[in-house]
C-alpha cells in the first residue's frame, strides 16, 4: 500500500520542471545565438563585396556626371561668349532712332543693366533714361504712402486711375511721367512733372536714378530679378506684373527677367494664355544671348507689333525669333 510518504513531494516537482524550461530556453538562445554568428560570418564577406560594388559604381556615375556637368558649362560659356561677339554685327540698326528708358526692379545686378545697356547702344538707341526702382516700392504696408503720394505727383495732363491698390496708381503715373504717353496717347509733360513724381519717390526710399527719363520713352525695357518668395510674395509678383503692365500700356514693353521659375512669376503671368497685357517677355536676360532677345524682341514690337517669348524656360519659342 502506497502512502502519503512515497509520492513525489510537489514542491520538488515544480523546481525540477521550472529548472527544465530554463535550461530549454537558455538552449534555444544558445541556438540562435551561434546561428547568427555563423550565419554573419558566412554573409559578411558577398554582403561587403556587394556593398563595396554599389559604392564604386556610385563614385563612377558622380565622376560621369560630374564631366558631363563641366563639358555644359564650358559649350554654355563658349555659347554665350560667341553671343557676345556677333551682337555688334546682329543689331546694328535695329533700333535706330528710338529712345529707349531701361527700368531695372529688385534682384537685378548692375552687370545685367550695362549688358542690356550695350546691347541697346550695338543697335543704335538712344537712350530715354535708366531707373532702378527698389524693394520697399513693392512692400504691400507701403501701397497707402504710394496712394498719397499719387495724389500730389500726377500731373494735370495724366489723370491716375481710381484704385486702392498703390503700386497700381503709382506705377501708372510713374509709366506716364517717364514715356509721354498715356494708354498708348501722347501727353505733355513738363521737365518739373518727372521730377517732382521722381523725387517724391526718392524721399520714400523706393527709386534710384542712374540716368534722368527724358520723358519721351519710345520703348521700354523692364528688367526683373527672379520672381519673390517671401510671405508677402503673391502681392510683390503681382506689384511688378502691374508696373510692366503700366509701361506696356504706354509704349512698346519688354519685360526680360533672370528667370522664370516658380508659379508667381510675372514672366508666366505674362506668357499665360488669358493675358491680356500687350508685351514680349525673356527670362534668361542674365545671359548675353538673353540681352540681345531682349533688344531684337523690343524692335519687332516697336516696327510691327510682334510679340515673342524667348527664353529657355516653359512656354519660351525659342532663344531668338525664327528668321522670317
Amino acid at each position: 500500500m502506497v502512502g502519503w510518504s512515497d509520492l513525489p513531494n510537489p514542491k520538488a516537482v515544480l523546481v525540477i520542471n521550472f529548472r527544465y524550461h530554463l535550461v530549454s530556453l537558455t538552449a534555444v538562445f544558445l541556438a540562435l545565438t551561434v546561428g547568427l554568428i555563423l550565419g554573419t560570418a558566412a554573409l559578411n564577406g558577398p554582403a561587403i563585396e556587394v556593398l563595396e560594388a554599389n559604392t564604386q559604381s556610385l563614385r563612377d556615375s558622380n565622376a560621369q556626371y560630374r564631366a558631363e556637368i563641366e563639358s555644359l558649362e564650358a559649350q554654355l560659356e563658349d555659347d554665350q561668349s560667341f553671343a557676345t561677339e556677333i551682337a555688334p554685327t546682329y543689331l546694328t540698326g535695329q533700333l535706330t532712332d528710338q529712345n529707349i528708358l531701361v527700368v531695372a526692379l529688385p534682384g537685378v545686378e548692375t552687370e545685367v543693366v550695362d549688358g542690356v545697356q550695350q546691347m541697346l547702344d550695338y543697335a543704335g538707341a538712344g537712350s530715354a533714361g535708366t531707373i532702378s526702382i527698389l524693394d520697399d516700392y513693392f512692400d504691400p504696408t507701403n501701397t497707402d504712402q504710394l496712394a498719397d503720394l499719387v495724389e500730389r505727383v500726377t500731373p494735370d495732363t495724366v489723370e491716375a486711375p481710381v484704385t486702392y491698390d498703390g503700386v497700381e496708381a503709382m506705377s501708372y503715373v510713374l509709366a506716364a511721367v517717364t514715356t509721354g504717353t498715356v494708354d498708348g496717347k501722347a501727353v505733355e509733360i513738363e521737365d518739373g512733372d518727372i521730377t517732382t513724381a521722381i523725387t517724391g519717390l526718392e524721399e520714400l526710399s523706393m527709386i534710384t536714378v542712374a540716368d534722368q527719363p527724358s520723358g519721351a520713352a519710345t520703348g521700354v525695357i523692364v528688367l526683373g530679378g527672379q520672381a519673390f518668395t517671401d510671405s508677402d510674395a503673391e502681392d510683390r509678383n503681382a506689384g511688378v506684373v502691374s508696373l510692366a503692365t503700366a509701361y506696356a500700356g504706354d509704349a512698346p514693353t519688354v519685360y526680360g527677367a533672370t528667370s522664370a521659375v516658380g508659379d508667381d512669376n510675372p514672366v508666366n503671368t505674362f506668357r499665360a494664355e488669358d493675358s491680356q497685357v500687350v508685351i514680349s517677355t525673356v527670362d534668361n536676360v542674365a545671359s548675353p544671348q538673353g540681352q540681345i532677345a531682349a533688344v531684337v524682341s523690343l524692335g519687332d514690337l516697336i516696327s510691327d507689333g510682334t510679340e515673342h517669348d524667348l527664353g529657355t524656360g516653359e512656354g519660351a519659342e525659342g532663344l531668338l525669333p525664327a528668321a522670317a
